[in-house]
């Protein structure tokens, strides 16, 4: 009887020994990593960065790692967010109100040639370029895998992107009105019509052109377009470089968007003075025919996306001489 009981505490003891050096598990690593904004929407053509990974308590530190990424309707490789395209990344945080010339802004940023987005390792989160206005639109799936003590865990189809068009620019409000040379009187002309055409795709000009009711433009180089006493006008935020001037436009090298990059005291408005001499104003429009009065359209408007466009600005009731 002794020897049973002796064997069966030895068998005890033998168990409890072997559980003893059962190895602890380093660390946890969650099978509900996601993405808590999945679906993710992507303006195609902004710059734009991802919401981070929901790593559900696993412990720190985790790193990830981008494995694919598919159309999620053929579901075969998107080779298209593979192709390179220059742009510039951002070195250090960029202050409008402080970086106020090129050569400021230039310590802050540096040119590469990359996809048009990049995966960060340590959150997962994506950051969209503005050179994305050349992938097509579509939804896209794609894998992660997550690593920390406790091993690596592979994420299939843990969330899609879709990239979606977006207006590249905004038109606000405005108005126009004439001013008796040497007076307070004044009165309404209008909203001058403004419409903005994309020219290209590459660079980061404005061209701006003002045209009266006839479409002949007006020349900023002969003093026909000339500033409104201290209101804001397009060189307000030309933040970067001076306009250039021709015969029929002014052009602004913006660099970087959004422009303009910050308000002025009138919002964006941009307000300008057309000289008597060089006016028309339809009948009816001005208390007189004689060529005392000047012309004063305001308008504004807003680029959101990289490239080269034309605004064209109308007035309304008042012609070229």
């Amino acid at each position: 009887m002794k020897s049973t009981i002796k064997f069966f505490g030895c068998a005890l003891l033998a168990i409890a020994a072997a559980a003893g050096c059962t190895k602890v598990q380093n660390g946890y690593l969650s099978d509900q990593i996601r993405y808590i904004d999945n679906p993710i929407r992507i303006g195609r053509g902004l710059i734009q960065q991802t919401d981070a990974v929901s790593n559900d308590g696993s412990s720190a530190p985790v790193t990830y790692k981008l494995l694919d990424i598919r159309d999620a309707v053929t579901h075969k490789h998107a080779d298209s967010l593979d192709l390179k395209y220059d742009h510039y990344e951002w070195l250090a945080k960029f202050d409008a109100k402080t970086d106020t010339s090129i050569d400021l802004l230039n310590q802050k940023r540096h040119l590469v040639n990359s996809p048009v987005y990049s995966f960060d390792t340590h959150t997962g989160a994506f950051t969209f370029y503005g050179t994305s206005v050349n992938s097509p639109l579509g939804t896209y799936e794609f894998d992660v895998s997550a690593t920390n003590e406790n091993g690596s865990k592979i994420y299939k189809n843990i969330a899609t992107f879709t990239l979606v068009d977006t207006p590249a620019y905004h038109i606000g409000d405005g108005g126009g009105a004439w001013f008796k040379d040497n007076a307070n009187d004044n009165g309404d002309i209008g909203v001058p019509l403004v419409t903005i055409e994309r020219l290209s795709l590459e660079g980061t000009d404005v061209i701006l052109k003002i045209v009266g009711s006839d479409g002949k433009p007006f020349n900023p180089a002969a003093g026909e377009i000339i500033r409104r006493g201290d209101r804001s006008d397009f060189q307000s935020y030309a933040q970067f470089h001076p306009l250039v001037y021709t015969d029929s436009t002014m052009t602004c090298n913006y660099e970087t968007t959004p422009f303009p990059l910050q308000q002025s005291t009138y919002g964006y408005l941009i307000y300008y003075r057309i000289p008597s001499q060089f006016v028309q104003f339809d009948a009816g429009y001005t208390p007189t025919t004689d060529h005392i009065y000047s012309a004063n359209p305001r308008f504004q408007f807003n680029i959101y996306q990289s490239g080269t466009y034309l605004v064209t600005v109308k007035l309304q009731h008042v012609k070229h001489i």
